[in-house]
């Protein structure tokens, strides 16, 4: 290893921020072409990035960046025009990306050669020795004092490279750890040792915090996906002779490293789809009484323990009659369904589009999206107004989520509810709880409450002691009665997805570990709370 190859983790991370700095900065200039510190400020990045290259030995690359910095001088005197630039400089970011890709595989810089041409060939009308007597000067100007480079080295040394892998493995030590806990509680609630019971409780209190930590360390913000995707709506836009803007809100949401890997396929998606079906051309637009730029939004927020997501355009919207027919025609749903059902769909692989293009149309990239989203524990909506737009609404969890539990038995299993979603625990005589036409319910404080047996829900044998516990669950206010044959206690789990085979199951939302090695199954208080008022939670038959 030579004393660069150390360095070249280092080396390849700071450039990428560089790179993507310069295309946020480029894109903010086509829109903006008289802000002349847009220009200044990628010229600092390729300034940096061409030392940083330099310094390691990567000469293609450290060429390009010398050729970018000539066009960006020449910009910033206004010797050229950027509308004219605009094309070439994304040109030229994309194949510093392409090069980092190939130094971290162990491959061979990019040939520049023809691009630093092409740029030079575009300089021409600059002369020669003013534009170097320039450049110079710039050179000198971006370069840092002693004092300047001390200060920067101090501060990297506040933070380090940590690779993914390593996390994972702290993670996955974390949810061991958690467990070994939960054992511990056991043998202390059994052996009724005191100096035990203090030792336990002093090594739950350190787990807790080694948990939080390793947590925050994982978390990194959304704006590390979003931030790619103004650059690909652009493109995409320009190629179909669309003019589309993206906004971008909520960047600063922390997610799992592991969901913002997944989540960004999906967001992939939805764009392209966005802007391939929804938005208009511009005489469509202004035919319709619209902008001609087309308007999409990608916000994120945080919501309690989780991230919500949504993807809006102000484009055509979706044909909800044509869907229908397209759906009851191919047996997916009757002709009475309710708009909800009929928006759903979609993501059963039903498209009206008429064409296939490069980028979506085949009607399947929906139903991909909403599993992926299943499997990370989220969920995907549908809002859709003719004429007015689309929107997509994702929830997912911010994180591998840890969270308290309620353990009850019903039969011979043990499943788990989540305390965030419980209310209170009650235990009622079986006279007091009526039967209706398709559920039965009780009456608590003067409110209506209805039940859901979970021994019939799972397709075990009812019973109906004379006295029966019931959990009440709540989704804002919503309501929802849990009969089951016994409460157990409460704990801190680790919820773990769960496999392809149970995903469909809609009343579960994930599954965990006890601490005997037990794999306990946790339900899904939202969707047992909006499927109440259906006849399946008294009978079981959903």
């Amino acid at each position: 290893m030579t004393d660069t190859d150390k360095y070249r983790d280092m080396f390849l991370s700071e450039a990428k921020e560089h790179i993507d700095s310069m295309n946020q900065s480029l894109l903010e200039l086509e829109k903006n072409p008289s802000e002349l510190q847009l220009i200044s400020r990628m010229f600092r990045e390729a300034h940096t990035l061409k030392s940083m290259a330099a310094t390691m030995n990567y000469q293609e690359t450290a060429r390009l960046c010398h050729a970018v910095e000539d066009v960006l001088d020449g910009l910033k005197k206004k010797k050229a025009r950027a509308s004219d630039y605009i094309d070439i400089l994304f040109q030229c970011f994309d194949t510093l990306e392409l090069t980092l890709k190939n130094i971290s595989e162990n491959k061979k810089e990019l040939d520049t050669a023809a691009l630093v041409e092409k740029l030079q060939t575009l300089l021409t009308a600059t002369d020669s020795r003013e534009k170097t007597q320039v450049g110079d000067r710039a050179d000198k100007s971006a370069e840092q004092s002693p004092e300047q480079s001390v200060l920067s080295a101090v501060s990297r040394v506040e933070s380090v490279e940590v690779k993914v892998e390593r996390l994972d493995l702290l993670m996955n030590l974390t949810e061991e750890l958690l467990i070994a806990r939960l054992r511990l509680n056991r043998s202390r609630d059994a052996l009724q040792d005191t100096e035990l019971s203090a030792a336990v409780d002093v090594l739950g209190r350190l787990i807790t915090d080694v948990q939080y930590n390793v947590m925050q360390s994982r978390l990194m913000p959304i704006g590390f996906v979003f931030n790619r995707f103004p650059r690909m709506v652009r493109d995409l836009a320009k190629h179909q002779g669309k003019d589309v803007q993206l906004q971008l809100q909520g960047t600063d949401i922390g997610l799992d490293r592991s969901m913002i890997a997944e989540i960004g396929e999906s967001l992939v998606h939805l764009l392209r789809n966005a802007v391939d079906h929804a938005i208009e051309k511009p005489d469509e637009r202004r035919k319709a009484g619209k902008p001609s730029q087309g308007t999409i939004s990608l916000t994120a927020e945080r919501t309690q323990n989780a991230a919500v997501i949504e993807i809006a355009d102000d484009g055509a919207g979706m044909d909800i009659e044509a869907i229908s027919n397209m759906a009851v025609k191919r047996g997916i749903l009757s002709p009475e369904a309710p708009k909800e059902e009929v928006m759903d769909a979609v993501f059963s692989g039903v498209s009206t589009t008429r064409g296939v293009t490069e980028v979506s149309g085949r009607g399947l990239g929906l139903n991909i999206v909403k599993n992926n989203i299943a499997a990370l524990g989220g969920s995907i909506k549908i809002k859709s107004q003719p004429q007015k737009g689309t929107a997509f609404t994702i929830k997912i969890p911010l994180t591998l989520a840890i969270i308290n539990v309620l353990f009850v038995k019903v039969g011979e299993r043990i499943y788990a509810i989540p305390l965030s979603g419980t209310e209170k625990l009650i235990n009622v005589s079986s006279r007091y709880i009526k039967g209706a036409v398709n559920h039965e319910s009780i009456v608590l404080n003067k409110e209506y409450i209805p039940i859901a047996r979970l021994d019939a829900m799972f397709g075990m044998a009812r019973l109906e002691p004379d006295t029966q516990p019931i959990v009440i669950i709540r989704k804002g206010e919503e309501k929802l009665g849990l009969a089951v044959h016994s409460f157990l206690n409460t704990q801190e789990v680790v919820l773990k997805p769960l496999n392809k085979l149970v995903r469909e199951n809609k009343y579960l939302a994930g599954s965990t570990i006890t601490g005997s090695g037990e794999a306990v199954l946790i339900l899904d208080v939202e969707n047992l709370i909006l499927s109440k008022s259906a006849s399946g939670l008294k009978t079981g038959n959903e």
